[in-house]
């Protein structure tokens, strides 16, 4: 997968970016790429939750569980059109995260009617 992830690296900056999970809540589609093209690989599907601000922004946040030999780090990385074009073209299996907790941890319960 690293040879892939290669031309996307090109798109972008070439400059190596850090992030580390212990500082910073949430990654650039930068450093999703310097971890790719160091050796990380995408394990299982991607995650995600939105967020709405004001009513009219939407914010996507991905969650990325990477692995490398014997380490393994979840990466949340801030959606943006570089993300979703990577996504595309991997064809990566991308789930919402608000729905999936909602069939795991709230059993459907039929509505209320309104008098």
């Amino acid at each position: 997968m690293a040879n892939e992830n290669h031309r996307f690296s090109t798109l972008y900056a070439d400059l190596p970016r850090h992030w580390c999970p212990q500082s910073q809540r949430f990654a650039g589609g930068d450093a999703l790429l310097t971890y790719l093209n160091d050796g990380w690989e995408i394990q299982d599907n991607i995650y995600y939750e939105e967020y709405w601000h004001g009513g009219a922004r939407r914010v996507l946040i991905f969650y990325f569980v990477l692995a490398r030999k014997n380490e393994c780090v979840t990466m949340r990385v801030l959606g943006n059109p570089m993300v979703d074009r990577l996504l595309n073209q991997l064809r990566l299996r991308v789930i919402p995260t608000a729905g999936v907790r909602a069939r795991i941890r709230q059993p459907q319960q039929p509505r209320r009617q309104l008098n």
